[in-house]
């Protein structure tokens, strides 16, 4: 067969390969692999040699892809299956003629390779088209029905590929138009198998055990011996003497399977052998059944089938009730003629676009009506059995027995006559009425189960298509159709698998082929059409919504609706400017999916009311009054409503009046008890609209704002309040006790999440008045979370980006608040965390560059001036632009931000330096950034002048390295107890000194810090923060003689502290001073010192680490007095 001409160029649509790219290449590897497996000299090898087997693995590979597009292999499936048959082929030939010797070299793992990729090809493509290709010629049958025989001998796991294959190849083989006995060459010696004790000796008798033997093993060996059997058993020399012994076997197995191992425990359960057991039997009646031409062979089992079928045993296992669905229905087929069937076929237009055309209810006089009566048809009298038992089952929990059983009763309803089919209709019909309620036209199903419309609706659509639906059935079952089916059940609903199902049925309904069941149809077209787009728009589930869509396209068109927010607010609205559409979408919105249980759909369908209220204002204003319960998606539908048409519901008195009187109705416990968060989102969207729409609020204007106020304490998310709390603040103007109120929610006092809310709510106030109180959100900065820094932060440069005055009549009432705001700002600039440092920054350049301040002679202005010239201005943004060297600079780069802010600290004022100061010392103790914080300072202090000199132009002393020394000092004194700055203040210290950064320093500046760090130490027993002291000490003892003695003498008071391991810490600091440093002169003692340090383990308390101590002691207290005098 030669190749087809492919174009490899071709695009491919997705990622679905439109043909078999990868042919060439794949071909070759199957010439290797063939070749290397039909080297018979490598049979008797136990296994395949490896570079064969990672050539079928690489092909395997290969073909797992095209599983969703097997019909790209087709071109080429005849050359692939027949190379490697025939290679199988010769191999099961060779296999069968030396397996009667009594050792033979044939091993039955050579080939484990070349059966996986037959599977393989089975599993992508599908048995049945494989099978083609199969060898099937008599001479097989011996040799395939041995090998088989052979390889199932020792059942290991490994093997099942190749045991598969075999089970296939026989199902081809036992088709053969030969009697089996004429091939029969009477071979007896087979090799004993111990789960087969059979007796009988012929081929026929054999292959049956033998199939027997594979249908309680899980996994593929159970559906190929199944079609095995299956096809062996409809022959024509079984059917008299083998067929009606199976099936009684079959019986008697599901039979003894299904009774419980304990029956005296109380909810005795099948074991997982007795279902394998069931399901295997019940394949082979189900094949058996559909391969079978004749039910005559069958009259004396049928009642047997029956009660087995009726069983209550099987209510546990999905697929043993699926398996009996389709046992059922097939056995039922077999024994109804199909002549019904093709009479339906010709009632049927020709073809769909004649069937959907306006005039097909002008019917031929050739063709019936629903009046007409089929020709007579003898009905067995258990048909009535098998089709309640289809009819049950569509009540079933699982989705693939009820799918199965709607199938079923589909295809028996087509060979049944006329009448009974009615019947059968009229039956699933009723199946939608149980437990359902009808008040003036409304179908209540709250007391339904979801499973059982799911079945019924199923079931109607396979009857439909099927043109089963006749005119009078239109007209009761229609309505009752669940496009709009949800039951909520706690946080959760249920139902879109029934909506997909209704989806269904309307798809099937335009498929009707019967004329005057679409008349009848076409006279509810419109209703259904609407309602229809109403789902497609508007309903949650994306699946149903492109089940309606495809429905819809049945009917009148298709609309892109598989993206849930362009559903509901963007193709909603164009389908709503056909007149037809327009109040149909418009009433679901108002009566359903404002309603529905998930805030998203209901903040959804509030956007799409926004769209669609301008098409019909005074639609909607009538629509809207009845439905205003006190409910989220009812009260935010309403806000939607009065700002889009605002002019029309005025005029309208009485709802104007509704619209108004929303927040009035709505009972106390709505906005205390579980979920009042909702209800106040839902009021503060309410409110927001009509301050943005101009209702006039007057009186209420105080019961408003209590509302937002307590929806900033109770909601967690609080941004689009925020939004609508600003619209209201524009609207009404408030009293000073309410934004005094506001803001002293931002204090440390309030709770967090409030606090964060309450933040952002300052921000809607843009006077200067408000501002007394706003740094206590930004100052305390360990007691203030992150978000409540963040939002205070944009909160500020809000109000500052309003106002160029702002921090000019800030400065004017209350010059020390000014102050301490802008050394807020600068610490803020050094923050860990990116986006709260690029905040800051943003707020620093709106306070130096956007903001005027003329008051020559204030603190304010001179700081500002020399902030100006110590952080140049930026061309742009902070979010990323060139700076003045024209290098990229970000706020959110923490190297080129430290860089950059460091060289504020040469301010002359203390109250803006400390707290920048205080910022880089608490940043540079934290990793990943305190290296680039530290680094920073560092780098600054290596521009500082050693000692404080004066500038002649100031007259003041410029900061030095002495400053930082005398800063570091100053937070080691802040209280033990309470400060969070004395580690981070031990830490950089420490980097400091190890970088040399502060050499230049005067020696009287060091013996501050060293009793600083003492102070801190004393009786410290907290371990962390002692280790820290320590270190510092080990680095102060490398600064001078004076340092090196005290640290020394500190070092060695530390060896006797309580705490064991602070112990080890300051051996381990002692001996890195005294013997690698060597920073006091210990003379010829210093090897015994170094041995006493290093080999005591001071982690312990005994004896020997008391002596080691006062002998390290004795040795090192004469130096350090030595080096004093």
């Amino acid at each position: 067969m030669s190749d087809p001409v492919q174009n490899d160029n071709a695009e491919d649509v997705g990622s679905v390969p439109s043909f078999f790219r990868e042919h060439a290449e794949f071909l070759h590897l199957l010439d290797e692999v063939a070749t290397s497996a039909s080297n018979v000299e490598s049979w008797t090898l136990p296994n395949a040699p490896e570079e064969e087997m990672r050539l079928i693995r690489e092909m395997k590979k290969t073909l797992d892809v095209y599983q969703e597009q097997p019909t790209c292999l087709d071109p080429y499936l005849e050359r692939i299956v027949s190379r490697l048959m025939s290679v199988v082929q010769e191999y099961v030939y060779a296999f069968h003629d030396t397996m009667y010797k009594p050792e033979s070299p044939i091993t039955v793992t050579r080939m484990d390779g070349i059966f996986d990729l037959l599977y393989t090809l089975c599993k992508v493509r599908g048995y049945k088209v494989i099978l083609r290709f199969f060898p099937h010629g008599v001479a097989d049958v011996e040799p395939v029905f041995a090998t088989l025989w052979r390889f199932s001998v020792d059942l290991e796991a490994s093997n099942w590929p190749a045991r598969y294959t075999l089970l296939i190849w026989l199902s081809l083989l036992a088709m053969i138009p030969f009697d089996i006995e004429s091939i029969d060459s009477g071979t007896t010696d087979l090799p004993a198998i111990a789960e087969l004790g059979t007796s009988d000796v012929s081929l026929m008798g054999r292959w049956v055990e033998l199939g027997k033997l594979f249908l309680c093993k899980p996994g593929c060996e159970m559906e190929g011996a199944a079609v095995m059997l299956s096809r062996l058993l409809s022959r024509r020399d079984s059917a008299a003497v083998l067929r009606p012994e199976f099936i009684e076997w079959a019986a008697r197995e599901i039979t003894n399977a299904a009774r419980p191992i304990d029956t005296t425990a109380v909810n005795a359960g099948l074991q997982i052998g007795s279902v394998l057991r069931i399901n295997g039997a019940l394949r082979v009646l189900c094949h058996l059944f559909s391969a079978m031409d004749s039910h005559a062979t069958l009259d004396a089992q049928i009642p047997m089938l029956l009660d087995i079928f009726q069983m209550d045993a099987f209510d546990q296992h999905s697929i043993t009730r699926k398996l009996i669905s389709k046992a059922v229905q097939r056995l039922a087929l077999l024994m109804l003629p199909a002549t019904n069937a093709e009479m339906g076929r010709a009632y049927a237009r020709p073809s769909l676009r004649e069937n959907l055309s306006n005039n097909a209810g002008a019917a031929s006089d050739s063709m019936r009506d629903d009046e007409a009566e089929s020709p007579d048809v003898e009905v067995p009298l258990e048909m009535e059995a098998f089709v309640g038992i289809l009819l049950q089952k569509l009540h079933d929990k699982d989705t693939i027995v009820r799918w199965s059983a709607a199938k079923g009763i589909g295809r028996i309803s087509e060979r049944l006559p006329m009448a009974l089919a009615r019947e059968i209709v009229l039956a699933v019909g009723d199946i939608l009425k149980d437990e359902t309620l009808v008040d003036n036209g409304l179908i209540d199903v709250a007391m339904t189960t979801e499973y059982s419309w799911h079945g019924a609706l199923l079931c109607l659509a396979e009857l439909s298509r099927r043109g089963m639906l006749y005119a009078q059935a239109l007209r009761q079952i229609v309505p009752w159709v669940g496009l709009t089916y949800e039951i909520q059940r706690g946080d959760y609903s249920v139902g879109s698998n029934v909506r997909d199902a209704a989806c269904y049925v309307m798809w099937s309904l335009a498929r009707i082929p019967n004329p005057s069941s679409k008349r009848v149809f076409a006279e509810m077209s419109v209703e259904m059409a609407t309602t229809l787009i109403s789902v497609a728009v508007f309903d949650r589930e994306s699946n149903v919504r492109r089940a309606a869509s495809a429905a819809f396209q049945e009917h009148v068109g298709r609309q892109v609706l598989g993206i849930m927010r362009n559903a509901f607010v963007v193709t909603s609205r164009k389908i709503a400017e056909f007149d037809e559409y327009k109040h149909p979408l418009l009433h679901h919105l108002c009566t359903v999916t404002v309603y529905h249980w998930d805030l998203k759909t209901r903040e959804l369908a509030v956007k799409a009311l926004r769209e669609l209220a301008p098409l019909s204002p005074a639609y909607v204003a009538n629509v809207a009054s009845p439905f205003l319960a006190v409910r989220h998606g009812a009260i935010t539908a309403v806000a939607a409503i009065a700002e889009t048409i605002a002019v029309e519901l005025v005029s309208h008195t009485d709802a104007s009046k509704m619209v108004l009187d929303v927040a009035d109705s709505i009972p106390a416990r709505y906005i205390e008890d579980f979920g009042a968060s909702l209800t106040l989102a839902a009021l503060t969207t309410y409110m927001g609209s009509l301050s943005r729409a101009g209702w006039s609020i007057g009186e209420a204007q105080g019961k408003y704002f209590a509302l937002f106020e307590l929806a900033f304490i109770t909601c967690k998310t609080v941004d689009d309040i925020v939004v609508d709390f600003t619209s209201f603040v524009d609207a009404c103007n408030l009293t000073p006790d309410q934004r005094l109120r506001i803001v002293k929610h931002t204090q440390v006092a309030s709770s967090g999440t409030s606090r964060e809310s309450f933040v952002l709510a300052v921000g809607a106030l843009e006077k200067p008045s408000d501002l007394e109180l706003l740094y206590h959100s930004v100052d305390n900065r360990g007691d203030v979370g992150s978000w409540v820094r963040k939002q205070s932060l944009q909160s500020l440069a809000r109000i500052f980006a309003a106002d160029s005055q702002t921090f000019q009549r800030l400065n004017e009432r209350d010059g020390e608040l000014a102050i301490r705001l802008l050394g807020q700002i600068l610490c803020s600039t050094t923050e860990k965390i990116d986006r709260l440092r690029v905040a800051a920054g943003h707020m620093l350049e709106i306070l130096l560059y956007e903001q005027r301040v003329e008051a020559a002679d204030s603190r304010l202005c001179e700081g500002l001036e020399q902030l100006r010239r110590l952080v140049p201005a930026q061309p742009n943004d902070s979010s990323g632009d060139a700076g003045v060297d024209g290098c990229e600079f970000s706020w959110a780069d923490p190297e080129a931000a430290f860089t950059r802010i460091v060289q504020a600290l040469s301010v002359s004022d203390e109250q803006l330096r400390r707290p920048l100061f205080e910022g880089l010392v608490s940043t540079g103790s934290a990793e990943p950034l305190g290296k680039f914080a530290v680094g920073a300072v560092a780098a600054y202090a290596e521009t500082l002048p050693e000692t404080g000199a004066t500038v002649a132009a100031s007259a003041q002393p410029e900061w030095g390295v002495d400053g930082i020394v005398a800063e570091l000092t100053r937070l080691l004194l802040t209280d033990r107890q309470t400060s969070k700055i004395i580690n981070p203040a031990l830490i950089v210290a420490d980097q400091l000194i190890e970088q040399g950064a502060l050499l230049a320093a005067a020696p009287d500046s060091w013996i501050p810090l060293y009793r600083a760090t003492q102070r801190v130490a004393f009786k410290l027993r907290a371990p962390l923060r002692l280790s820290l002291c320590l270190k510092l000490y080990g680095s102060l003892a490398l600064v001078s003689e004076e340092l090196s003695r005290l640290a020394v003498g500190s070092l060695l008071a530390h060896m006797a502290h309580p705490v064991l391991r602070i112990r080890q810490t300051a051996a381990d600091h002692l001996f890195s001073a005294l013997c690698i440093h060597g920073v006091v002169d210990v003379g010829d003692d210093g090897d015994e010192i170094g041995r006493l340090v290093s080999e005591t383990e001071w982690a312990q308390e005994s004896a020997g680490v008391k002596d080691a101590r006062a002998q390290l002691t004795a040795l090192v207290r004469p130096r350090l007095a030595q080096d004093r005098n």
